[in-house]
């Protein structure tokens, strides 16, 4: 169990790490755009499932990683990741509805000529969603909650050359940073109260 607590972050990091690959792929790669997203949400599935039963395993199974990401002077931030059955749902939940989206959308963006750029953000915004899932720490939730963000307006705008969809885009885009904005400002006030940021 051990093991899985302190390899919890490969799950989110295998979509992440694959939309980079996909992303340097031309669109004479399609097939393999497409292969490769759909493979990562199929490990990041499978991983959660087990992950998931092995939590089930001990009653009110809960289990923290957190290390120290810097220093400065006497402080020192840290973030981490945490596990539970609820976590592990929730990850569950997030790569099964995505692995579903990425199968349909084969077919959907079959025609589409920007198709392997599609996927690649498809597995970016699969990776962001399941890293703010396990995030044990106000700054670690922040980041993967950017992420997530950038991933819906690239999404949201995919078809920029559509004035309606380069509006949506945008429209999304001030909406969340003017949420965003209060996130952190909370979070630093928190950190000057308390100290850490950690959950």
């Amino acid at each position: 169990m051990s093991w899985l607590i302190t390899n919890l972050w490969l799950i989110p990091a295998v979509p992440l790490a694959l939309s980079l690959v996909i992303l340097s792929l031309a669109n004479s790669g399609r097939k393999s755009a497409a292969a490769l997203a759909v493979i990562g949400q199929i490990v990041a599935f499978g991983s959660s499932i087990f992950v998931f039963f092995s939590t089930l395993q001990t009653p009110g199974f809960r289990a923290v990683q957190n290390f120290t990401w810097f220093s400065f002077g006497e402080n020192a931030l840290r973030i981490g990741w945490v596990l539970d059955p609820l976590a592990a749902a929730m990850m569950m939940m997030i790569a099964l509805v995505g692995l579903c989206i990425f199968i349909f959308s084969v077919g959907y963006m079959a025609d589409d000529k920007n198709f392997t750029r599609f996927f690649a953000y498809l597995s970016f915004f699969s990776g962001a969603m399941l890293g703010v899932v396990i995030a044990n720490s106000l700054l670690l939730l922040f980041i993967f909650w950017e992420l997530v963000g950038l991933a819906s307006y690239l999404l949201i705008g995919f078809w920029i050359e559509r004035p309606s969809a380069a509006a949506a885009a945008k429209k999304a885009f001030i909406t969340t940073r003017i949420g965003d904005m209060g996130f952190f400002l909370g979070m630093l006030w928190l950190y000057g109260r308390s100290g850490t940021l950690l959950f």
